[in-house]
């Protein structure tokens, strides 16, 4: 940890995105308390070039192929380019917001480099947590979660010991189709699974909110970072999105975390180091709010969570690879016309059934089963 009187040095990760753009609002919240050393991107070569005008120090690193097909002067290139400046920079805080598998590699070395973690990027967790936390031990480097209902959790459980807690509840939107049944679900076009009614996400997450496979992967995300109280960990729907994680302690008592639904809270929260630092939002109004409103998971329409426990039943193996991979292909078939919302369903179900789990205990065992992954459930998809 960086001390008081010192900037944090800062690489962000996927900084064009949804994550890395609210996260570049919030250093200008507190310019003075961060030096941005790292920006990098996909593919988005227009936006990045902009951001690194504003941080002139930083290194620009676009990951992909620009979109335009031209390569700017400033920018270095390509995935080994972000290795090699988390190797020789060695921040103090690495925000990774790139969605997608993608991102566990950077996940990973930045965890060797000693650098603390501020983690969007779910896959990391679901894909690799053991691997993770390890590498976190080994270079005495520090999982920071930036999903709000980690967050969430990560605050309500501070200061109170593990052997204290019961019981931890999620919270969930409930997605644009919530209350529906799965008969309504046959034909529903990616316009109306991509209109989220709380929060604005990039395409991938949108519908894996919309399926609830959103939840499934912080479901084992939580289990990873937190552990599994004796009462376990609980889904539960609320609309409103204000109420984010609650936890319930032996004692009787339970701690809620409330914010408006703005993923700046608890990015805010993980840059600046678990600290409360000042900064720009809406306070949150209860009696404007009005109702909040809770509600159980339909696990027969939205069979995503007890898939997810499925997998948790098989914790630090491929399956958790395997389930990732499965809905990222099912999802980019639906987006693309290909395949059905249900389908979604079925294909990652049948990935999993037909999966047989061996230790995730390298980069490489856990490449090798999302990529055959990936070519078995496009080999399913008509």
């Amino acid at each position: 940890m960086t001390t008081s009187h010192s900037p944090t040095r800062l690489a962000i990760l996927g900084s064009t995105g949804s994550i890395g753009t609210q996260a570049l609002q919030v250093v200008a919240e507190n310019p003075e308390a961060f030096e941005v050393c790292i920006l990098a991107a996909g593919s988005n070569s227009e936006q990045l070039q902009q951001q690194q005008q504003q941080h002139p120090q930083s290194r620009a690193i676009l990951v992909l192929s620009p979109r335009d097909g031209d390569k700017p002067d400033t920018f270095e290139h390509g995935s080994e380019a972000l290795h090699e400046a988390l190797e020789e920079l060695k921040v103090d805080l690495v925000l990774n917001g790139i969605t997608g598998f993608a991102g566990l590699e950077f996940s990973l070395k930045a965890l060797q480099c000693g650098s603390n973690l501020a983690l969007a990027n779910k896959e990391s967790l679901v894909t690799a947590g053991a691997l993770l936390k390890s590498a976190a031990i080994q270079n005495g480097a520090e999982i920071l979660p930036v999903d709000s209902e980690h967050n969430a959790i990560q605050q309500c459980l501070n200061g109170h010991k593990e052997t204290t807690v019961s019981k931890i509840t999620l919270t969930a939107s409930g997605g644009p189709f919530r209350g529906w049944d799965r008969s309504r679900l046959t034909d529903v076009t990616s316009e109306q699974a991509l209109a989220h009614p709380t929060w604005k996400m990039g395409p991938r997450i949108s519908i894996d909110s919309a399926t609830m496979f959103n939840k499934a992967f912080e479901l084992i995300e939580a289990v990873e970072l937190f552990g599994e109280p004796d009462q376990g960990i609980d889904v539960i729907v609320h609309p409103q999105s204000v109420i984010h994680a609650i936890v319930e302690f032996k004692d009787g008592s339970s701690i809620a975390h409330l914010s408006e639904p703005d993923m700046r809270v608890p990015i805010r929260n993980a840059l600046h180091l678990l600290q409360r630092t000042p900064g720009n939002f809406q306070p949150l109004n209860l009696v404007s709010r009005g109702e909040l409103t809770f509600e159980t998971v339909d696990h027969k329409t939205f069979p995503a969570i007890e898939l997810a426990r499925e997998v948790l039943k098989h914790s630090g193996t491929t399956m958790g690879t395997v389930f990732n991979a499965a809905d990222e292909v099912a999802v980019h078939a639906f987006l693309s016309g290909d395949s059905g919302f249900l389908t979604i369903y079925d294909l990652v179900a049948r990935a999993i059934d037909e999966h047989e789990p061996v230790p995730a205990d390298s980069l490489e065992v856990i490449c090798e089963a999302d990529q055959e992954t990936r070519n078995r459930v496009r080999s399913w998809i008509p």
